[in-house]
């Protein structure tokens, strides 16, 4: 994506901004040039297309700050590093095209297998702990619900059956109250009867 002149600039800031001392002297700088250049697919078109544009910028620069008719890149690092910080406590634009390739190089300098490995920094292994665990809670969560919905069930189910025995008890009450009203109208009617058969013979 950048060419040679870009990805040399690249490089230099890398050296520059970088981390120094004990295990972070790695010779990782290729490895962090190559993530930076893949990560750089993924940015919005306009910051995509401009980029190289600013890495020129550092380049052909240093007579902005009193640096002097060269190139960054032929800068000794602590040259370098005192030049590149002009950029930051520039403001505006400069600053946020430091803030930027620095952010970028940082990123991708601390993701890098030997950087994690000498932080003893297991991403996945503290992912698969983090899942373990709200596994666990999870479990931990659904038993007691699932034993308060057994319980619930089972002190439902008697009282189902009571109001059904109920519900049958006043169902047979109603029927023989039926019953009963019927048997006394016909036997009202068979009094009738007899009443109206013994008036006509009289």
């Amino acid at each position: 994506m950048l060419g040679k002149t870009s990805t040399k600039i690249l490089m230099h800031a890398i050296a520059v901004m970088r981390p120094r001392g004990g295990f972070f002297d790695a010779e990782i700088d290729g490895d962090v040039a190559r993530s930076i250049l893949s990560f750089l697919e993924y940015l919005p078109a306009p910051t995509r297309l401009t980029f190289p544009l600013g890495l020129r910028l550092v380049e052909y620069g240093p007579f902005l700050f009193r640096e002097g008719l060269r190139r960054f890149t032929s800068m000794d690092d602590e040259t370098a590093t005192r030049y590149i910080h002009h950029w930051e406590r520039a403001g505006g634009a400069p600053a946020m095209l430091y803030q930027g390739v620095r952010a970028l190089v940082l990123v991708c300098f601390y993701q890098h297998p030997k950087i994690l490995e000498a932080m003893e920094v297991d991403w996945q292994g503290r992912a698969d702990e983090r899942v373990a665990y709200r596994a666990a809670v999870l479990r931990a969560r659904v038993k007691p619900a699932k034993a308060a919905a057994g319980a619930a069930a089972t002190t439902q189910a008697p009282a189902k059956t009571e109001a059904a025995s109920s519900e049958a008890v006043a169902t047979a009450d109603v029927a023989a109250t039926t019953e009963a009203a019927a048997a006394d109208d016909a036997a009202g009617q068979s009094h009738a009867g007899a009443d109206a058969s013994s008036g006509g013979e009289g």
